[in-house]
Formats: C-alpha cells, structure tokens, sequence
C-alpha cells in the first residue's frame, strides 16, 4: 500500500475497523478493479446548470482515482455517459464541455496513466463534435511505463459492445460495480467483463461535494472488502453440508440484515450497501 495518502492514521483505522490486512491490499493491488459509475448530479442540486453538475462529477473521479492509486490499485474503469444521453436535447452538449474543461484543468492529474477509451467516439463527428472526437483521440494513450490504467466509457451502449469485444482485450475483470443512486446498471453492461463482479450501493451521488476524502477512502475499502469477501463464491463455490445449514439459518430463517455505524465526519450522511453470503450489509456513514 502507498503511503502517500496524506492521512495514512486514518487508513489503518478503518482497515481495523472493516477488519481489512494490509497485506490483503498489497496482494490483489493488480486483481481488485472497480468499475465507478457516476450518476447523480442533475438531481442533486449542486451548480447552476448541467456543466457545473457534470463537472463536480468529473472532480469526484479525478479524487477517487487519485486515492486509489494511492493505496496502490492499478486500474479503474469509469462510466461518463451512455449513448443514450445523445437522445436527450441539450445534454450531450453539457458534457462534452464538462469533459474538455475538467480534463484540461485538473490534466496533471491524468498524467503517468494510461487512459483507453471504450465507445462510439466515430458517432462524435457524425453529429458534429469533431472537436471533441480529436481531444479524446489526443488523450488516449498506452506506455507501459505507466503504473496506472483508465478504462474509460464514453458514448457506450451495450450493442457497440457486443460488436467491438476485441476492443476490451485491454481491459481487465471488474471486480466491483459502485453504482450511486440507483440500483441497476443502465445502459452499462460491459460482456465478458462483469461475470465475476459484485455490487455496491450508495445512496448520495457522485458529486464532489458530497465526500471528503475519507468518505472516498470508506467507499474504496468498502468495495474492496465485499469482494474480497465474495470472490470465492461466485460460480465455483462449492459447500459442506454444515456450512449449508448455517448459510440457510442465518440467511433465511433469521433473514440477517447487519448494520454497521463509521463516524466519518462527511459532508453529507450516506448509506452504502453490499451484499453478503448471508444478507445485506449497510454501512451508515455520518
């Protein structure tokens, strides 16, 4: 684990409290890869338009990432938007200009990343963003001296997809799905890439102002955990006859809901939710 983060007492606290090793961290720092997909930020009330709401999206990214890589995690696959925000007047527009403004502002972020992009870029200059197909062109590159990957979906739609999997020979399994606001993945199945994921609730958006930095950390370590904690169930788990017993009491006899409180001092209160082999858990972060 890096020990860049500028508050590195808090990491171990909440290693502890999550019941997380270090070493845990260090071992799957190439295997563990979120998929962060970003909503929210109309509905929130933050800005005074779709630019300012987008771009405090794009803010929350840029420290995700940045706290990530910090713990020492290689790679990050993002949500932007999904084709069909094209069908919706105007809002294209407001992210085209969020994108180029954000990236061109916070770029010193980005740089040492590698950053592949995964989508209709063609369909830009169809409708006219010629200008935004070039930029995204310019920033996309590949230099295996860098320690860190984006795989960023940008005009995505699962048809594109499924006609262009040699385009995702790049991009590796996703771990986890961190999903605000919403609880579906709308317009955003990645084939062949999310067989193996699991599924993390937040109920607040992605917006900026929302999290502080240890909320951001919480959020991270959290998905981490369920993952690392679930991993081994999917598609190969195989069970004793007891632990078959103990699974069916807890889950559905006692219908187990377990609930943990952190005091994180955040911006905004939250509730984030995992699944467990034997129910839900839900954090309440206040």
């Amino acid at each position: 684990m890096s020990q860049h983060y500028p508050n590195n007492s808090n990491i171990k606290k909440l290693l502890d409290t999550l019941n997380i090793n270090e070493e845990d961290i260090n071992k799957y720092s190439e295997k563990f890869v979120p998929y962060l997909y970003l909503d929210g930020h109309r509905s929130s009330c933050v800005g005074e338009n779709e630019i300012e709401q987008y771009k405090s999206g794009f803010d929350f990214f840029i420290r995700f990432a940045s706290i990530l890589k910090s713990l020492g995690f290689k790679q990050l696959v993002t949500m932007v938007h999904t084709f069909r925000n094209l069908q919706v007047t105007g809002r294209i527009n407001a992210i085209k200009t969020a994108t180029q403004e954000s990236i061109i502002s916070k770029f010193h972020h980005l740089e040492n990343s590698n950053i592949s992009f995964y989508g209709n870029l063609e369909l830009y200059k169809e409708i006219g963003f010629n200008d935004f197909y070039d930029f995204l062109q310019s920033h996309s590159r590949v230099n295996n001296g860098n320690s860190f990957h984006h795989h960023i979906l940008i005009n995505y739609s699962e048809d594109w997809a499924i006609k262009n999997l040699d385009k995702f020979n790049r991009m590796p399994n996703i771990s986890s799905i961190i999903r605000f606001t919403k609880g579906h993945v709308s317009g955003g199945w990645i084939p062949i890439k999310m067989h193996e994921s699991v599924t993390v609730y937040s109920q607040i958006p992605s917006v900026s102002e929302f999290w502080s930095d240890e909320g951001i950390l919480t959020l991270i370590l959290i998905a981490f955990k369920n993952w690392l904690m679930i991993k081994n169930y999917i598609g190969q788990k195989t069970y004793q006859e007891n632990e078959k017993e103990e699974i069916h009491k807890i889950r559905d006899i006692d219908l187990n809901f377990d609930k943990i409180n952190l005091s994180l001092n955040s911006p905004k209160p939250n509730r984030i939710i995992t699944f467990d082999i034997c129910g839900p858990i839900e954090y309440e972060i206040n």
